[in-house]
């Protein structure tokens, strides 16, 4: 009986083959659609866990060269520009609160003072040299030891006095020129910075006296030189042989320096004898076209820039400031620049790839968490300061008022520890050396942020929680180097819209202007074909499924009526309800996993191609935005490779569901018909 079913069953092959076909396509449609869903699902998810989003932050303002905001440029005479600030006081609230943003890191910079660590940079022969170029050193003028000078005719700007004393300067003082000066032999008492090499025989430096100026005439209260017998010539200094003198000098020379590593001793043999560079009131300055430099001024109890020690010991006050600066030049030339940070990836140069750790490892999580006392160094800082990972260094750490990332100072950050008594350091601890990065040359930046991308190479990085006595974020001043605002990928407009909605953004007159640039890693560009194929796959597997459902529930009741008379036949020729029902059902098994099989096979098959083809339909080049005050700057792609095949359970499991429900409507038709009598299921005359 059961074979003469599956005859029965083969008699009609068209409507078969149709059953078979139509279940084929159901399947394909919903396997496809079910693959490029998951696909869709796992890209969006591999994005995000991939890609970041970050905004830097520059705030613009029309300004004189103080940096002070110009109500009316009109009414100004003093007009410096439209330019990029360092704020102090800005209200971050409302660009950090935003809806897109996830969240944020305002990092500090601060001086650290390392007492066994003479801070040194390259110069222009590759030598290493210290960084700090100031001292106050005490000396003498030995007159034994001039002989090679009185007999070098080339320097005859200097004039050896008859009486054996020794003048810097001359009559027409100002037709001259700025500087002069003359080799002498000085036999070093005392240097602040301590970092001069030692002999036997004194060492040959060359004097420059930088220029008196008319503000600041030499009298009888701050020169050397006794005004009544040179009354002719005021604007000199004479230089007594064999007594002991004190100044403030400048401007050490790389050209014929040299440094001892081993020894940390530098030997240099050119100075300036100048105003020192710490009694001075530092400002940011801007100009019409020129970016945020630093500029001084010096007031007016500003010690002279030399003196006879004996002299200055009956000037208690002006010997405790010369020991102020001595002490502030010290810590100076021992000063490095530090950051403190959260997420070093925060850092655009990370974030944008030019940042890599040839040696060691980042700071992880949990030292940023438990605020461990590690740090990172740049190759350069390691290789001249002879660091390495595993060192550990004391810092103490101190404020500095002005913040300049790379636009001057030799593209370094350049503390600057002004003198106080007694030291004014917030913190101190033993940081190890964790890992050394290196940074690549910047490419594709933006002028927006140019020198928020920028490295300084002497920068250390620091987990921010192992300062424990820190000042207050507030405090801290507001720059695109220093800010990072992490969004969520893709939302980069709904944060401009809302800036634009809050006026943060936009030119104004008497106000900060923000200007964005959004670096994404390329996220941007593999957006809008992420977001087709998530919402293409979406909307097919909706489509795909409830046909599915229908189309297969309605298989099954045409299948089970074509089997009634079947049934009912098998019944009266005394089939029982078992036989007839598993004679119906393997027909109908072997039609379903027939057609879902095939179906299955066609759409995991057809999956890749279909989602090259959204995905390629929707690539598009993403342009700057609309917003003047917002950019998406050229960074490095992160190469990933997103899922656009099918898998090969996904493409099982919707075998099974087709196959499921033809066989389970086919199974709920069928008891129905088996619960009738035989000749109920029989044609009746007329039909």
């Amino acid at each position: 009986m059961l074979s003469m079913h599956l005859k029965q069953l083969f008699r009609k092959p068209i409507r078969t083959v149709l059953y078979i076909l139509v279940l084929v396509l159901l399947t394909a449609f919903f396997c496809t659609s079910l693959n490029l869903y998951m696909d869709s699902q796992h890209n969006l998810q591999l994005a995000n866990d991939t890609y970041t989003t970050i905004a830097i932050m520059e705030l613009y303002a029309d300004v004189d060269s103080r940096g002070n905001i110009i109500n009316d440029v009109t009414k100004t005479e003093d007009y410096a520009g439209y330019h990029a600030l360092t704020v102090y006081g800005y209200d971050l609230e409302p660009i950090i609160t935003a809806p897109s943003v996830k969240k944020y890191e305002l990092r500090a910079r601060y001086g650290a003072f390392s007492e066994d660590n003479i801070a040194v940079r390259y110069n222009d022969k590759k030598q290493a040299v210290p960084i700090c170029s100031e001292d106050i050193i005490r000396f003498k003028i030995v007159p034994e030891h001039q002989k090679e000078a009185e007999a070098d005719k080339e320097w005859n700007d200097v004039e050896f006095v008859d009486d054996g004393r020794y003048r810097i300067g001359t009559e027409s003082w100002e037709d001259s020129g700025i500087f002069f000066s003359r080799k002498y032999n000085l036999d070093i008492v005392e240097s602040a910075i301590n970092v001069y090499e030692y002999e036997k025989r004194p060492i040959i430096f060359s004097v420059q006296l930088g220029r008196i100026y008319i503000d600041e005439p030499l009298t009888d209260t701050n020169s050397l030189m006794p005004s009544a017998d040179y009354a002719d010539k005021p604007d000199c200094i004479i230089l007594e042989p064999n007594t002991e003198y004190i100044a403030s000098i400048t401007h050490l020379s790389d050209d014929s320096s040299t440094f001892n590593a081993a020894s940390g001793l530098y030997k240099i043999q050119i100075f300036t004898i100048a105003r020192d560079e710490l009694f001075r009131n530092e400002y940011y300055y801007y100009s019409i076209g020129r970016t945020e430099d630093v500029d001084w001024n010096y007031p007016y109890e500003q010690p002279f820039w030399i003196y006879e020690y004996d002299e200055l010991k009956s000037k208690p006050e002006m010997l405790k400031k010369y020991e102020q600066i001595a002490r502030a030049y010290y810590i100076n030339s021992r000063s490095f620049g530090v950051m403190t940070t959260n997420d070093l990836t925060g850092i655009p140069a990370f974030h944008l790839g030019n940042m890599f750790i040839p040696e060691g490892r980042m700071i992880t999580e949990e030292e940023y968490a438990s605020g461990a006392k590690v740090c990172m160094i740049s190759t350069d800082l390691a290789k001249l300061q002879g660091w390495n990972v595993g060192d550990k260094i004391d810092f103490s750490f101190y404020e500095y008022n002005n913040f300049v990332n790379a636009t001057i100072w030799g593209s370094r950050l350049s503390p600057h520890y002004t003198y106080t008594d007694p030291d004014h350091f917030f913190d101190n601890g033993e940081y190890e050396i964790v890992g050394v990065y290196n940074v690549r040359p910047l490419t594709g930046t933006s002028a927006v942020s140019a020198s928020a991308v920028s490295v300084p190479w002497n920068t250390i990085y620091i987990p921010e929680k192992s300062l424990e006595n820190a000042p207050a974020e507030e405090d801290r001043p507001v720059t695109g180097a220093l800010l990072t605002i992490w969004l969520e990928n893709g939302k980069i407009e709904p944060f401009i819209e809302r800036m634009n909605e809050l006026g943060i953004t936009g030119a104004k007159q008497g106000d900060y202007e923000a200007r964005f640039t959004f670096y994404d890693q390329g996220y941007s560009r593999i957006q809008p074909s992420l977001e087709a194929l998530s919402g293409t796959a979406e909307l097919l597997l909706i489509l795909s499924s409830s046909l599915l459902v229908i189309a297969a529930l309605l298989l099954a009741f045409f299948y089970a009526q074509s089997q009634k008379q079947s049934i009912g036949t098998m019944r009266l020729l005394g089939c029982s309800k078992a036989r007839a029902f598993a004679a119906v059902m393997l027909s109908a098994f072997i039609i379903a996993v027939s057609g879902a099989l095939i179906g299955a096979a066609i759409g995991h098959a057809l999956t890749a191609g279909v989602g090259e083809s959204i995905m390629a339909s929707a690539n598009q080049t993403p342009e700057e935005f609309l917003a003047f005050s917002a950019y998406l700057a050229e960074s490095t792609q992160v190469e990933v490779e997103f899922a656009l095949g099918a898998d090969a359970k996904v493409s099982l499991l919707t075998c099974l569901a087709a196959l499921g429900l033809f066989i389970a409507g086919t199974l709920v038709f069928v008891l129905r018909y088996l619960g009738k009598g035989p000749r109920e299921l029989l044609p009746r005359a007329g039909e």
